[in-house]
């Protein structure tokens, strides 16, 4: 924790600026494994990579988190020295693709100066990137110009956040390395467009000192929640209906997942004025400074998990002022998991058939199409209606059979989300894989959301397991958090 204390510290005060950026750059090799998530009991092949990053205060090295995902072992190199040094994560967000890592050989950080975070720039102003893209191995430096600010998608988790992008490309191997203006740090590149030349992504300097604020008591939150869904405003007879009197202004509630903070305040119908003291325009954005707009998504996010937020809503007419406390992340509210990492993924096996949660992780098995590719009751979800419910926390699949005596007949049900364990509703898969070892009836009843009935006989599901997992080398027949 002091560790933390000091590295904050340090970085939110205004301190000498680096003299020289280009010796507290580093090169990251990365050793690491993928997780199969249709075979959930197997990993992929061991493979290397590699990305950039930078010396920061408090002997800590500042990267992206996906260069050092599903990590099984880390070197780095400093510019300049041949010798590689092992290295470890310290703290990492996959939210915001933001890792720390440090060396605990001090020799490693002797001779450089640490580089400073500045501010976030304004649009036009030119920028250096600096990192070890493919095709060398040698320092690269690119320069572009600043596009745009605004709230994107963050392509590691899925997560909406601030975000700079710039002229400039940002190829494998630059990922995690500094954007630098007047030699301080306003940002991390992290993605570019593969379909666009010369655009890349950078994570500003406020996504990263919220990192670093939420990391200075040792433990990682996350960014929080709100946990509702909103309809624009852009019609005067809708704004005259539900009493509006500013044209094109405010956002309607549509749906709040169950057990997320708004849904103990605000109620569908409610229109949202203003949120944190930002009026809210009818297109859903929020004047983050002047003259520059994003979604309101942004007023939420950049706010700490327990930190409360102030709303002005109109509810039938009349104009109120409300507080929520942000108290969840988007993941605790979420039916399907958007991207999961350095975790293997859960499964369970019961006589010969495979069960595991609906995650994002599991449909990216159809490929990066597989929005396209996978059946549409297992994509509808996550793309449209991805909020739990008080009835339904997660989506149970059964997503295929281990053909085997016991579950002879059903060798066609695939990809199936099962409903009911024994005419029981399912609400998650740990109280599912619960349900089925505690069932005492002879015979477990299985009903999918396509109505398919599954039954197994319990005492010769439970028989066959041994043989089951020695016949397909399996090592156990479950992973369940």
């Amino acid at each position: 924790m002091k560790l933390f204390t000091v590295l904050i510290a340090i970085l939110l005060t205004t301190a000498c600026l680096a003299t020289d950026i280009d010796q507290a750059m580093v090169k990251i090799y990365t050793n690491s494994i993928t997780y199969d998530y249709y075979i959930p009991w197997s990993t992929d092949a061991l493979t290397e990579s590699f990305g950039s990053g930078c010396v920061i205060d408090g002997n800590m090295i500042l990267t992206n988190a996906h260069v050092v995902s599903n990590e099984t072992y880390l070197q780095v190199r400093k510019e300049g020295d041949p010798r590689k040094y092992q290295a470890f994560v310290v703290a990492l967000s996959h939210e915001a693709d933001l890792a720390l890592l440090t060396v605990n050989d001090d020799s490693f950080f002797q001779g450089i100066d640490p580089l400073e975070l500045g501010e976030l720039p304004y649009p036009r102003e030119q920028v250096t990137v600096y990192g070890y893209p493919i095709g060398g191995d040698a320092l690269s430096t690119t320069q572009g110009v600043i596009s745009r600010i605004e709230s994107s998608r963050y392509a590691h988790s899925g997560l909406s956040l601030l975000t700079v992008q710039i002229d400039a490309a940002i190829n494998p191997g630059n990922s995690g390395g500094p954007a630098v203006i007047a030699d301080r740090i306003i940002g991390v590149a992290m993605q570019s467009i593969n379909q666009a030349d010369n655009i890349g992504y950078v994570i500003p300097v406020p996504v990263i000192r919220h990192f670093f604020q939420d990391i200075e008591d040792g433990s990682y939150d996350g960014f929080p929640s709100a946990g509702f869904s909103y309809q624009t405003i852009r019609n005067a007879a809708f704004s005259e209906r539900f009493g509006i009197e500013e044209e094109q202004a405010g956002v309607m509630i549509t749906r709040t997942a169950y057990g997320s903070p708004a849904a103990e305040v605000l109620e569908p119908g409610d229109v949202v004025m203003m949120i944190d003291g930002r009026p809210i325009a009818g297109d859903g954005t929020v004047e983050f400074r002047s003259g520059s707009r994003t979604r309101l998504d942004y007023m939420v996010n950049r706010r700490q998990i327990g930190e409360p937020i102030p709303l002005e809503i109109v509810r039938d007419g009349i104009l109120e002022t409300v507080e929520i406390t942000l108290s969840t992340t988007l993941h605790d509210l979420t039916l399907v998991s958007y991207k999961i990492y350095d975790t293997p993924p859960e499964y369970f096996i019961f006589g010969g058939v495979v069960f595991l949660p609906l995650t994002l992780n599991y449909l990216e098995e159809w490929g990066s199409d597989w929005h396209l590719n996978t059946v549409d009751y297992l994509s509808y979800p996550l793309l449209f209606d991805n909020w739990q419910t008080e009835e339904r926390e997660e989506i149970v699949v059964l997503s295929f059979m281990l053909p085997a005596e016991v579950n002879t007949g059903y060798e066609g049900i695939n990809y199936e989300i099962i409903e009911m364990v024994d005419g029981a509703p399912v609400r998650n898969f740990s109280q599912f894989v619960e349900m089925v070892d505690s069932g005492t009836d002879p015979f477990l009843v299985l009903t999918t959301s396509l109505g398919k009935i599954i039954v197994l006989n319990r005492e010769e599901a439970i028989a066959a397991r041994d043989d089951i997992l020695t016949r397909y080398s399996i090592p156990v027949d479950r992973n369940v958090f």
